[in-house]
């Protein structure tokens, strides 16, 4: 007895891809919500650190004066996190000096319902030569 050919097999042309797995979805972690802000008028009460600007020599001797009003976002740490002049002295001297020294002072953080926040406020610089 023999046993018969077994019948060719015929394969396809095209490649056959196997059916991809949608990928499974990865759990999405909400980024933190930023800290609430507050605004207050004047920031000089919750100061706790900073040097006086140094009155520019150039500034002196042509004898510049004036009042710099600067706006600032503190950070939830005191800080300055962003700060720009709201009204100039008219002396861009004069501006930068406060811009400087201001950018290094340091603020109570400013806690609310537990948590602490952002502040926006002003501060005001005021250059004026004394006789």
């Amino acid at each position: 007895a023999t046993t018969p050919d077994p019948a060719p097999i015929s394969l396809p042309s095209a490649p056959v891809s196997a059916p991809v797995a949608a990928p499974s979805p990865t759990p999405s972690v909400a980024p933190p919500a930023p800290p609430s802000t507050v605004h207050m008028s004047d920031l000089t009460a919750r100061m706790i650190a900073g040097t006086p600007p140094r009155y520019p020599i150039d500034s002196r001797r042509k004898r510049e004066q004036g009042t710099v009003l600067l706006a600032l976002t503190l950070g939830v740490d005191g800080r300055v996190a962003n700060i720009s002049v709201s009204r100039s002295s008219g002396f861009d001297r004069l501006d930068q000096a406060a811009l400087s020294a201001v950018r290094k002072w340091r603020w109570a953080p400013i806690v609310q319902d537990g948590k602490p926040v952002q502040v926006k406020g002003v501060v005001e610089i005021p250059f004026v030569i004394k006789d």
